[in-house]
C-alpha cells in the first residue's frame, strides 16, 4: 500500500506476501477494499477525542491531524482507489461511513458542543454537518487536485480560522 497504492493490490500477492492462502484472505476479507479500509482504519483511528477547552485550539488539533492523514502515503496511495470501491460496494461503503467518517464527524461535534457548555457558541445554531464539509474540503482539494499547493499548518489554520469566522467568533491561536 505505501509502494505501490490501491491499485497494485491483489489477493494472490498478497497472500503470498505474507504467505497465507487465498480460502485464508477471504475468510477474513470480502476484498483488497476491505483490507484497505481496514489498515486505513487502523493506522488513523477515527480522531483524537480533544479537549483543550478552547473551540479553536480543539479544531486545531483535529485539522492539524487530518492534514497529517491526507499528507501520509498510505492514505494518499489508496484513497482515491478505495473512494471508487467504495462507490461500487454498499457494504463497503457503508462501514466506510460508519467505521471511519462519522466517528470522525462525532468528534468535531463534540468539540462544538463542549464549546457550547463553555459558553463560547450557540451550538444549536450551528450546521455541524456543514462544518465538516467546511475543514475537510480544503484538506481533500489541495491532497487530491494537483494544483501545487501545501498540505501544511497554515492550512488548518486558515481552515479552522475560516469555521469561526462562520459561526461568528474571532480566533485566539
Amino acid at each position: 500500500m505505501a509502494d505501490e497504492g490501491f491499485s497494485a493490490l491483489k489477493v494472490d500477492g498478497l497472500v503470498t506476501e505474507v504467505g497465507t492462502t487465498r480460502p485464508t484472505f477471504y475468510r477474513r476479507f470480502t476484498s483488497v477494499a476491505h483490507l484497505a479500509l481496514e489498515i486505513i482504519k487502523k493506522k488513523f483511528g477515527i480522531g483524537t477525542p480533544v479537549d483543550t477547552g478552547s473551540l479553536y485550539q480543539d479544531l486545531l488539533t483535529l485539522q492539524r491531524e487530518e492534514i497529517a492523514m491526507f499528507s501520509d502515503p498510505i492514505l494518499g496511495k489508496n484513497f482515491p482507489g478505495l473512494l471508487e470501491a467504495i462507490r461500487n460496494d454498499p457494504c463497503l461503503g457503508s462501514l466506510y461511513e460508519t467505521q471511519f467518517i462519522r466517528p470522525r464527524r462525532e468528534n468535531i461535534a463534540r468539540i462544538m458542543n463542549a464549546a457550547d457548555e463553555r459558553n463560547e457558541i450557540d451550538a444549536d445554531a450551528v450546521d455541524i454537518d456543514f462544518i465538516c464539509d467546511l475543514l475537510l474540503g480544503p484538506v481533500l482539494a489541495r491532497a487530491f487536485i494537483p494544483v501545487g499547493a501545501p498540505l501544511n499548518d497554515k492550512l488548518a489554520q486558515q481552515t479552522v480560522e475560516t469555521v469561526l469566522t462562520l459561526i461568528g467568533i474571532k480566533a485566539h491561536p
